[in-house]
């Protein structure tokens, strides 16, 4: 359940909110399980932040600092990140269907078991991103920055999805799995 006290505070509109949190360097804001659906929540100061169960489908997002956010369960359906910082979030088990990533950094963010399937990931930074077990099934790949072939091994599929050619034949030669329709037994 959200702290009360910092729900009241971001109601106030994101000017309050980042002032506060510029005030309060070493809290931790608790939104857990808070309803922010279709919420302007542009420049806002997510940091370290934790938002496990929020719902945030339908917020705008854009230039968010969510550095640190622990975002596992939450609702994104239909939000949007453009240019937002991940950078550390834990994002475990996420599903972003539906959620525009564009130029977003991701940089070391926690994306095991995350589901990117039939999504654009257009200049989204994946440094040094933790991708085991992700799913990226028809996704859009080819414009995404910092890609691993490292990081791209360890995902659970790439069927469908397009890829810089370089890293599709690399991968396609050593883990044709990957490419394999879900589920498909061959």
């Amino acid at each position: 359940m959200a702290n009360k006290e910092h729900l009241d505070i971001l109601k106030q509109g994101v000017t309050a909110w980042n002032e506060w949190k510029k005030e309060q360097r070493g809290v931790a804001p608790d939104l857990r399980d808070a309803n922010l659906q279709r919420t302007s929540l542009r420049e806002v100061d997510f940091s370290w932040a934790d938002l496990r169960g929020a719902n945030l489908s339908w917020a705008e997002l854009g230039k968010a600092n969510l550095r640190g956010a622990d975002l596992r369960d939450a609702n994104l359906a239909g939000a949007d990140f453009n240019g937002a910082y991940l950078g550390w979030a834990n994002l475990q088990g996420v599903d972003f269907s539906g959620v525009f990533l564009g130029n977003t950094v991701l940089h070391r963010a926690y994306l095991q078991e995350a589901n990117f399937q039939k999504i654009s990931l257009k200049n989204v930074d994946f440094r040094g991103a933790y991708l085991e077990n992700a799913n990226f099934a028809e996704a859009i790949l080819v414009d995404a920055k910092e890609l691993s072939l490292e990081q791209l091994e360890t995902v659970v599929s790439l069927y469908k999805a397009k890829i810089d050619p370089s890293l599709q034949k690399s991968l396609r030669a050593d883990f044709p799995k990957l490419f394999k329709k879900p589920n498909s037994k061959k």
